[in-house]
């Protein structure tokens, strides 16, 4: 069996350098066609970005996470960092288009919407989910438009352009995140440790400024702590205090870098006992301070 350390990484930059796609310096990897994505992903781990992709004919099948997820036509996939992807199958009439974005891209694209990045996390355990037709005409457009932006001349707002298409592609994909993440909920098929794993996450999204403590939602839920780190971990293969961590620092990392507050006030916003221990707990889970991450020194990871 590989061992973690075995397992190539796929970035932005070694995506765009090997494979001859549309890209847009060490931020955006436009892929025309989903039948490229065997090559690109087989075998990879993510890091430090995401990937979007829509299905418009066929059927591939693949392995995520070690998970074996089936996507058709009118299905949108997210794949989202560190995820790894392997074993892909298409059929002979399977294409698509896609996208990979660098997270700090995309945290720039996010950066006036409260919240809208932690929707992605959601993904992680709906790696592929339904669209509605139009929804997957509108994706392709989107797609469509980035590509000849990124590929025009040398336009000085071109950056600019791309974010705000981006931005307005992501709100109508939310749109189908949500109505995924709510049809889980509401479907008696799925298994008591799904169900868990989904309230686990949305009361995560809605309270994690005020609450980092896993016995804080254990209680809410009527579960032991014990239970529900079993039940997070064998659903998600990450544990709950690491969701938690996923929530928060998404959120510190959006207020230092999108804008002007002062530490100490993010800080009591997220309710920390002081600002000390809110710069421990983010060099503890980012890799460099809050001041250093505000002054644009990014982790090395």
């Amino acid at each position: 069996m590989r061992g973690k350390h075995d397992i190539e990484t796929a970035n932005i930059e070694s995506i765009a350098d090997k494979y001859d796609l549309p890209h847009m310096g060490n931020d955006i990897v436009l892929m025309p066609s989903l039948r490229s994505l065997s090559a690109v992903m087989e075998a990879r781990r993510l890091s430090l970005c995401l990937f979007i992709g829509v299905c418009t004919s066929g059927v591939v099948k693949l392995m995520v996470n070690d998970r074996s997820r089936v996507a058709v036509s009118n299905n949108a996939m997210v794949i989202t960092e560190e995820s790894v992807v392997n074993d892909l199958h298409f059929s002979d009439d399977f294409d698509g288009m896609g996208i990979f974005l660098s997270y700090k891209l995309l945290q720039d694209v996010l950066r006036d919407v409260h919240n809208m990045s932690d929707l992605f996390l959601l993904t992680h355990n709906y790696p592929v989910f339904e669209l509605k037709n139009d929804e997957t005409q509108e994706m392709c457009k989107y797609f469509s438009t980035i590509k000849n932006r990124i590929e025009m001349p040398v336009h000085r707002h071109r950056r600019e352009v791309i974010r705000l298409l981006l931005l307005t592609m992501i709100y109508d994909l939310a749109e189908a995140i949500d109505r995924t993440v709510q049809s889980s909920v509401k479907d008696e098929r799925q298994s008591r440790s799904e169900r868990i794993f989904v309230e686990f996450i949305q009361r995560v999204r809605t309270h994690f400024t005020e609450h980092r403590k896993v016995q804080w939602y254990a209680e809410q839920m009527n579960i032991t702590p014990k239970y529900l780190s079993e039940v997070i971990s064998n659903a998600s293969r990450r544990s709950p205090n690491e969701w938690i961590d996923k929530f928060v620092t998404a959120e510190m990392r959006n207020q230092l870098r999108h804008t002007d507050k002062p530490i100490s006030e993010i800080s009591d916003e997220m309710h920390f006992t002081s600002q000390s221990f809110f710069g421990k707990y983010f060099k503890e889970n980012v890799g460099v301070s809050p001041t250093e991450y505000r002054n644009g020194i990014e982790p090395q990871r």
